[in-house]
């Protein structure tokens, strides 16, 4: 059954298909801070929540248990003795980790990093191997599992004893070394105890089935982990990003395409190929461009649109371009229609039904999220600016939701821990109405200095179960001229109305608004025949 993970306030939810949301334990020593938005990624069915949390956790695939995705290293080194009669015969080094076991399959969850390696364990002959370890202050440990040399010391490591419980401090055993796991110990597993722990990651992706994220620290490095290990952020497993220092947002932005993972500071952006720790490598894509909101990152069909300093941009098979540019450049530039200080704030999804990118801002001198545009892919078009109103305050893009139809439907989370619906075929403005505002271009046939004759309109529209108020405020005249006539169209007539001549002018503009409750209203468009009067 598929199910969705959400934030909402200070708790996670599990939703099912039809919209019930349940709440989930985290681990005890796990809250979420409402000022951090949440990042998350899927690997291997399971869901990985970071930055919003306290430390990084992950909900495994049955939805119901939260668990801790990385555990804190040993911070001593075993000690060895040996005790009683035994087989074992040599000397030896023993390491070990803090793990988390599936208490069903017995599968390994989580693993910590290494402890500090033994000192030798001294010649051993007849005897049990002794080793003396630490609890784990993690919740949820379920065992510490010991890695052990073979005689001689050697230098490799290999599985040796799991000590279920976090309770016991001393473990003896004899197995012989022919008796040992054949697999070493593993080589991906994350720093050792004493190294800087990364409580939560502020970026986080999936790309090539490795997680990629940046820390809240060294914020010039991207890490990535083991391949299908969620845990496994080994030490060397980074590639830094140019120019180190050069400002306090370091990583801005991570877009996983196909083939590549773009990696975007605010001014410029590298992408990342390979397939392997030997083969990823790190490549310039553009340079004086980036992206400066993190979650304004959206992958469809790959290719990748982010908010730049400027704009709105598409990163694909063509390079990096600016799609705003030439069209709406002045919602991005200018402060008449958002706060830009608000810019890195952001967030952005993917609409299905309607194949195009959606993305929210605040409006100028506000702090909320009430302002979003609409860029339609196919006809590349943009659509805007739109106000939430009164009906709700977002916070943060969802994504998509399937339906128990299976039908792709988006949604948005708002400031009453509610989340809301995209595309409803029922209309769910009953009580607060959300109103259409729509403002055509200022018509003037390319010569605003000639005197026309603007006659009788057509409004063209999707026809509609009830009249609604439609009106249309027309303003023809002279550049600055206020509304010359008030037009209310009856939306039940089937798909179009005309009206009388609009009257006389250089200029003609139409302002249309339908503020009914539970009232649909699809505008398809409209046309004015106009005839030129002469010049003065």
């Amino acid at each position: 059954m598929p199910y969705y993970i959400v934030v909402g306030g200070n708790t996670l939810y599990r939703m099912n298909t039809a919209g019930t949301a349940t709440a989930l334990t985290l681990p005890t020593d796990v809250t979420i801070d409402t000022a951090r938005r949440p990042r998350m990624a899927v690997l291997g069915k399971n869901v990985i929540l970071t930055n919003a949390t306290s430390r990084s956790v992950f909900v495994d695939p049955n939805g119901a248990t939260v668990r801790l995705a990385q555990l804190k290293a040993p911070t001593s080194a075993p000690v060895l003795t040996s005790a009683e009669t035994g087989l074992l015969t040599g000397t030896f080094r023993v390491k070990y980790t803090h793990i988390i076991k599936d208490t069903e399959t017995g599968a390994l969850l989580v693993e910590s990093p290494f402890s500090p390696i033994s000192a030798s364990s001294g010649s051993i002959t007849l005897k049990l191997l002794k080793a003396a370890i630490e609890t784990s202050p993690d919740p949820g440990v379920t065992h510490r599992r010991l890695y052990r040399t073979a005689t001689g010391p050697g230098a490799t490591y290999y599985p040796w004893i799991d000590v279920e419980g976090n309770t016991i401090t001393t473990v003896s055993d004899d197995l012989l070394d022919a008796s040992l796991s054949l697999v070493a110990a593993p080589t991906e597993l994350g720093a050792v105890a004493g190294a800087a722990f990364l409580t939560y990651m502020t970026l986080l992706v999936e790309w090539k089935g490795r997680l990629w994220g940046v820390g809240n620290v060294d914020v010039d490095k991207l890490r990535y982990t083991g391949t299908d290990l969620l845990y496994a952020w080994k030490t060397s497993y980074e590639i830094v990003i140019p120019p180190v220092g050069n400002d306090s947002f370091g990583i801005t932005g991570l877009i996983p395409r196909r083939d590549e993972l773009g990696v975007c500071r605010r001014n410029l952006m590298w992408s990342i190929r390979g397939d392997t720790p030997t083969t990823f490598e790190r490549k310039k894509v553009h340079d004086g461009k980036g992206c400066v909101a993190p979650e304004s990152v959206v992958v469809i069909e790959d290719i990748g649109y982010f908010l730049g300093a400027d704009g709105v941009y598409t990163w694909g098979p063509d390079g990096v371009n600016c799609i705003s540019n030439g069209k709406v450049r002045k919602w991005f530039t200018t402060t008449t229609y958002f706060n830009r200080a608000r810019f890195e704030n952001a967030f952005a999804r993917y609409n299905a039904k309607y194949h195009g990118y959606e993305l929210y801002l605040s409006n100028t001198g506000d702090t909320t999220w009430n302002r979003w545009v609409f860029y339609d892919i196919e006809r590349g078009r943009w659509w805007g600016p739109h106000l939430t109103g009164a009906a709700f305050t977002a916070t943060s893009a969802l994504g998509n939701f399937i339906d128990a139809d299976n039908l792709i439907v988006p949604i948005i989370g708002a400031t009453d821990d509610k989340i809301y619906t995209g595309n409803n075929a029922t209309l769910l403005d009953a009580s607060t109405a959300i109103s259409v505002s729509a403002t055509s271009a200022r018509h003037s046939e390319g010569t605003p200095d000639i005197k026309k004759l603007f006659g009788g309109p057509s409004i063209i529209f999707a026809e509609q179960a009830a009249a609604g108020n439609l009106s249309v405020a027309c303003k023809v005249g002279a550049v600055d001229e206020g509304t010359t006539r008030t037009l209310t169209v009856d939306q039940t007539k089937p798909g179009r109305e005309r009206f009388s001549p609009l009257g006389e002018g250089e200029h003609c503009q139409l302002v249309f608004t339908e503020s009914t409750g539970s009232q649909a209203c699809q505008l398809l468009g409209y046309e004015i025949p106009v005839h030129e009067l002469g010049r003065r």
